[in-house]
């Protein structure tokens, strides 16, 4: 149990663990406003699915920026850019895996997709960490 503790302690671990925790209900946020727009109202799938894509990753943006990384920026316009490339990158890469794997590897597709998930995760995790919320150094807060 310390040797857990003290593994959790660490800040890159807890961040992680926070990051999973967001994108779990992110996932949840995802899921609710497709079905609340494409279900209850009746509207076209696919516009469903990008308000529920643009909803999740917004609170996803403002949930890792407060909660995960703490991060104090004012520059929210700049960050939200960033972090819409990350994911973009993100989708990019998840579709090459997955299609690489189940194409040319002969993989089952779901596997594929756990595989993908969990490269992506980690892509995710460390762009935003060091890119879109990196906390810049000043003399000021080296003790210079």
């Amino acid at each position: 149990m310390v040797l857990i503790n003290n593994f959790l302690q660490r800040v890159i671990v807890r961040q992680f663990v926070k990051f999973c925790l967001v994108g779990l209900a992110n996932t949840i946020i995802d899921y609710a406003v497709y079905l609340f727009f494409s279900r209850l109202l009746g509207w076209y799938f696919l516009l469903a699915n990008i308000i529920a894509i643009l909803a999740a990753m917004t609170f996803s943006f403002f949930a890792n920026k407060h909660w995960t990384f703490r991060n104090k920026d004012k520059q929210i316009k700049s960050q939200y850019l960033k972090f819409t490339a990350v994911n973009g990158v993100y989708f990019l890469l998840n579709n090459l895996i997955v299609f690489s794997l189940v194409h040319y590897l002969a993989t089952y597709d779901l596997l594929a997709k756990i595989i993908a998930i969990a490269i992506g995760l980690l892509w995710n995790f460390l762009a935003n960490k060091f890119w879109t919320f990196r906390v810049i150094k000043t003399d000021k807060d080296l003790n210079f």
